[in-house]
This record gives C-alpha cells, sequence and structure tokens, in this order.
C-alpha cells in the first residue's frame, strides 16, 4: 500500500494542486493547506483510488485532487474501522469521521454528490508530525495492539489483516464528532 497522489490547497476551490510532499503537523494538519488549524479531527482527508474509479465507472473522469483529498491512497480508507491508525511516510494519522458529500463536488457532474455519498473520503486527526512524499509506504497499525501511541511500540500489518469494524468499516452514517449537518467542504 502506498501514497498515490498529494494535494495541499493553497487557495479556494477544487480540484486541490498536487505536491510532491506534504508535512502534517500534529494536531493542525497539512501545513500550508487552507484548513490546517481549523479542526484537528478533520486534519486532512484521505481518499481512496476506490472513489475516482466508481466516478470513472459512472461515466464522470475526475483530476486527482478533485475530491479535495490531502492523501489519496491505494487503499479504500471507508473498509477500515474508526480509529485505525495509519504510518503514511513519517506521519501517524488516526482516521476520525466520514467526510460529508458537498455541493462543491457538483462542479464537476450533478450526479457526483449521490454517487460518492458516504465514500468520498475520511478526515484524519495527525497524531505524529513529518514528511510524506508520493509513494511513501503505508502501514495500517494492528487494532488489537492497544493502539501505542508510535508505531514502534505497535505491530503494522497490511490492511487485509486488521480485523474489520462489525458494520462493515467506516460507515456513511455516524462516527464519533459526526453529524450530517457538519460542513463539507475540503
Amino acid at each position: 500500500m502506498k501514497v498515490v497522489s498529494l494535494h495541499l490547497g493553497l487557495g479556494e476551490g477544487l480540484p486541490k494542486p498536487r505536491a510532491e510532499a506534504l508535512e502534517p503537523v500534529a494536531g493542525v494538519g497539512a501545513k500550508g493547506d487552507r484548513h490546517a488549524g481549523k479542526d484537528p479531527d478533520r486534519a486532512v482527508l484521505v481518499a481512496g483510488l476506490s472513489a475516482y474509479e466508481k466516478a470513472q465507472g459512472a461515466g464522470i473522469p475526475l483530476p486527482y485532487g478533485a475530491l479535495g483529498e490531502n492523501l489519496l491512497l491505494d487503499l479504500d480508507p471507508h473498509a477500515l474501522p474508526p480509529g485505525a491508525r495509519l504510518r503514511v511516510g513519517e506521519a501517524l494519522l488516526e482516521l476520525s469521521q466520514v467526510c460529508p458529500v458537498c455541493k462543491s463536488l457538483s462542479q464537476f457532474d450533478l450526479r457526483l454528490p449521490k454517487l460518492l455519498y458516504g465514500g468520498r473520503g475520511v478526515y484524519a486527526r495527525v497524531l505524529e508530525g513529518g514528511v510524506v512524499r508520493v509513494g511513501d509506504p503505508v502501514l495500517v497499525l494492528d487494532p488489537s495492539s492497544g493502539w501505542a501511541s508510535s508505531a514502534s511500540s505497535s505491530s503494522p500489518r497490511p490492511a487485509e489483516e486488521v480485523r474489520k469494524n462489525p458494520r462493515g468499516g467506516l460507515p456513511g452514517g455516524v462516527l464519533s464528532g459526526y453529524t450530517p449537518t457538519s460542513p463539507g467542504t475540503r
């Protein structure tokens, strides 16, 4: 598993421009991103290739960054349990809540918000900062390890081996801190 693409929203609008590297800052977000420092539970947006594949399958080609993500991974973050921790490059992220689909996605196609409802991406807290680069490996830390505060005291395992949430991963509905009326423009 690896980082496919990185994006930093320096100004308004979508798609967010590509970046060769990001510097997530603990408790803040991606350094330089327009959302940094606003809400630590929504510090960065993690999306999976599956969201882009779903759009493409419906005849909606999208450039990477169109979903407002900071990190695009070759795994589906919705398949991971709430609170899952990801070691991405030097940074440690903790998945916090599903990103609500907002009307800003309609600029690409009016069908997109409904198509990606519950599957746009997942917000994450930045627990440990560091540099993340395109191509960096992504390790999902095992939830049975008690969620140690650093990857070195946890046992990293591939996502396929991580115990699934009994509800099937992160749902498009209620998670800790998520309300359907939360503003979602990334």
